[in-house]
């Protein structure tokens, strides 16, 4: 690639380090370039965001977002991510250092020879759920899991590895990705739930069952042309019929709708592909948990008798001997010096002294285990707390890791302690501690009125035991109404309907994320919602699952009918070779074709438009060189459809049959077909016109494109190099 089209040049030195080799791809946000490390020799892939970005926090947030994430990841599967670092170079800018891979995508691959065998395939999906299990240990989701982001090093599929995690995709006028947490895929891969904002370890798994299916069939996934459409597909499971042996199997398993009716993990899905089942779930922790002996239980676990001495050949019947002999010869004064009130005098106390005397009870948010640890004076002491404790917290489990030590206060210590901290039973969560005669609540009240009723009854019973007190007690955020948040952000609409969702979707609470979802004109459309949002949000974290076009195409598809289509749809094939255009994209010197297909028996007018990313629209039909759109009259009849051309072959074309090819410069642009009873306009409109004069007429037509008779379809045309 021409490093001249980039912001480096070849030879630019990165922090005395980097040596810029050449420009690989580039995006509206950022460019990324192959660099020599110039110490090592070793090359790397420099991911760079652009200058006009390089001061946004927002940006500069999700590179070290991404950063941050996937540098813990290790696995020969995944592209390595090293440092995210900063260069004053070109008026300074921020960059990630990654591994660099040698061989081609996936995507390339299938583009080069279509249809790729089962046994590559399963090798791949092996390799990436190896890859994805390491991502997902580290909570890290991938996002955008589809042929482009898998690279074969030398074309090996047995070495294909992940690359460029959907943490931080770039944002451009054509992008058919999107900025944040949330939806950062392509409509063909993404999962059910992802179009909602909604990721885990079982959406890279849909992905990655869509992206086999493409790369076994060789030709693209029709998931629809418009949002309704895409939507509506999603809720089925693709028909995998076709696909033979054990990779039909995965890949049925893998595109279920349902995320609970997928393989759950990539340990799940690896274990599949090794012969196996579910993989067995891990051992629970055997946390230990010391809880004081009450006097019945000590005597149902007295042994009926002692264990063999070392080397010995009997039950120990020697040492009951001895034992029953001490007794004997202790008599009366055994009770007083050796088990009763006597018993300091000739062994000293009983258990070891603490200083300072300690006890800690706490219960976290969410959870019914009340935990309590410490010192206290006795095994009596411990029953009698922690029945004191459970006495006062009915429905919990109350859980004792104690110690028995001398030294305690007071007599009462214990008592007092259990008394107190029936005070934090209103809180969400708590922790109680009491050092000697000082003690201290801490924890979380669900309002001011409960906190402050908490403190004063704290405080009251810490009076009636002449105890030292202190509260941190702090109201938890309310939660947020979503209703109220979509009312507000409907007046920043610049393409489509916006939508916040989050939480349990009517309410989000204070450690809930939000997701923001939707069309947007232009991607500077991102920092203006953003910052109106974080003003009444309070803190918590936005996503933004917004697809990007451009201002023309919303300009006209906001004044469309958003209902289906009855029946019209709008179909893409080539000019210059065989074959359907599923996604809708044609790539640098292809001709499109396109046709409208409807119910042959509908006669009134047609009408075809193309708004390009310009701000131009162009009437295809009718024109003053095709000027006769009366049905019947035109088009081809077949099976009962009416089919109407609306651009044709390169070598068809005239000032009748208009048809192009694609230049630049490139983008999404759209197609619009009507029928309707009556006609749209007053005559011809002109061949071509700007995109204000054609909305101004359109508004005009709305009462005819909204009757409930008209047929109106649209569909995005997007343009690459």
């Amino acid at each position: 690639m021409n490093t001249d089209d980039g912001i480096l040049k070849a030879g630019d030195l990165l922090n005395n380090t980097y040596e810029i080799e050449e420009l690989v791809g580039q995006g509206g946000t950022g460019e990324v370039y192959l660099a020599k490390n110039i110490i090592s020799g070793r090359k790397f892939a420099i991911k760079i965001l652009k200058q006009e970005f390089a001061n946004n926090e927002t940006f500069i947030n999700l590179m070290r977002r991404e950063s941050d994430v996937l540098h813990e990841v290790r696995d020969d599967a995944v592209v390595r991510y090293n440092e995210l670092l900063r260069s004053e170079l070109h008026g300074g800018f921020v960059f990630l250092v990654m591994e660099y891979i040698e061989g081609p995508q996936l995507a390339e691959i299938i583009k080069e020879r279509g249809s790729i065998d089962e046994a590559s395939l399963l090798m791949v999906a092996k390799r990436m759920g190896q890859g994805l299990k390491a991502a997902h240990d580290k909570k890290a989701f991938h996002r955008d899991m589809s042929p482009d982001n898998i690279i074969l090093p030398g074309g090996d599929m047995s070495k294909a590895k992940l690359i460029d995690f959907g943490i931080a995709r770039d944002l451009n006028e054509n992008a058919q990705t999107v900025v944040g947490g949330g939806f950062a895929g392509k409509y063909q891969y993404a999962s059910p739930e992802q179009m909602d904002g909604n990721v885990d370890a079982r959406s890279d798994l849909y992905s990655l069952g869509m992206t086999l299916l493409r790369a076994y069939r060789g030709q693209p996934i029709h998931v629809g042309s418009s949002l309704m459409e895409i939507v509506k597909s999603k809720s089925v499971r693709p028909d995998t019929r076709d696909v033979p042996g054990k990779l039909g199997v995965l890949i049925t398993r893998l595109v279920e709708p349902q995320p609970e009716d997928r393989f759950q993990s990539a340990d799940e899905m690896l274990a599949f592909l090794a012969g196996g089942g579910a993989v067995a779930a891990a051992p629970m922790d055997e946390a230990t948990i010391i809880a004081p002996q009450t006097r019945q239980r000590q005597a149902t676990q007295m042994p009926t008798s002692l264990p063999p001495e070392p080397g010995s050949k009997s039950g120990g019947g020697g040492k009951w001997v001895f034992v029953v002999f001490l007794l004997a010869a202790i008599g009366g004064g055994g009770w007083y010096f050796g088990v009763g009130p006597g018993k300091g005098m000739i062994f000293g106390s009983q258990f070891e002294r603490q200083s300072p005397f300690i006890i800690e009870i706490a219960s976290d948010a969410g959870s019914d285990r009340i935990r309590i640890s410490g010192h206290v004076s006795g095994p009596e002491q411990a029953v009698l707390l922690a029945d004191e404790v459970q006495q006062g917290f009915a429905g919990f489990t109350v859980e004792t890791a104690l110690t028995n030590a001398s030294g305690a206060p007071n007599e009462r210590w214990e008592r007092i302690a259990a008394t107190m901290v029936r005070s934090a039973a209103p809180l969400s969560f708590w922790r109680f501690e009491m050092i000697d005669e000082i003690a201290t609540l801490s924890g979380e009240a669900n309002s001011e009125s409960t906190a402050q009723a908490v403190r004063e009854s704290f405080e009251a019973a810490a009076a009636l035991v002449d105890i030292t007190v202190s509260t941190e007690i702090s109201v938890a955020e309310q939660p947020l109404v979503l209703g109220a948040l979509n009312e507000e952000l409907s007046a920043f609409q610049s393409c489509g309907p916006l939508r916040v969702t989050g939480g349990n979707g009517v309410v989000a609470n204070a450690d809930d994320r939000l997701t923001v979802s939707g069309i947007i004109a232009r991607q500077s459309d991102v920092e203006v919602i953003d910052l109106v949002l974080q003003e009444l949000v309070d803190g918590r974290g936005i996503d933004y699952n917004l697809a990007v076009l451009n201002g023309p195409v919303c300009m006209i598809e906001s004044m469309l009918p958003s209902g289906p289509s009855n029946g019209m749809e709008i179909v893409y094939s080539y000019g210059n070779k065989a074959g359907l255009v599923d996604d809708g994209v044609y790539y640098s010197g292809e001709n499109p074709v396109i046709d409208v297909r409807f119910p042959a028996n509908r006669i009134g007018f047609f009408y075809g438009f193309y708004i390009d990313a310009e701000g131009q629209v162009f009437h295809l039909m009718p024109h003053k060189d095709r000027p006769n759109n009366v049905l019947p009259g035109i088009g081809v009849e077949q099976n009962g459809l009416r089919s109407v051309r609306l651009a044709f072959p390169a070598d068809e074309a005239t000032t009748e049959k208009l048809g192009f090819s694609v230049i630049e410069p490139y983008g999404t642009s759209m197609i619009v077909a009507v029928v309707s009873d009556i006609p749209l306009f007053d005559g011809l409109r002109p061949r071509a016109e700007s995109v204000e004069a054609f909305r101004d007429a359109l508004a005009g037509a709305q009462g005819v494109l909204n009757d409930g008779r008209s047929l109106v379809a649209s569909r995005y045309l997007v343009t690459e190099q």
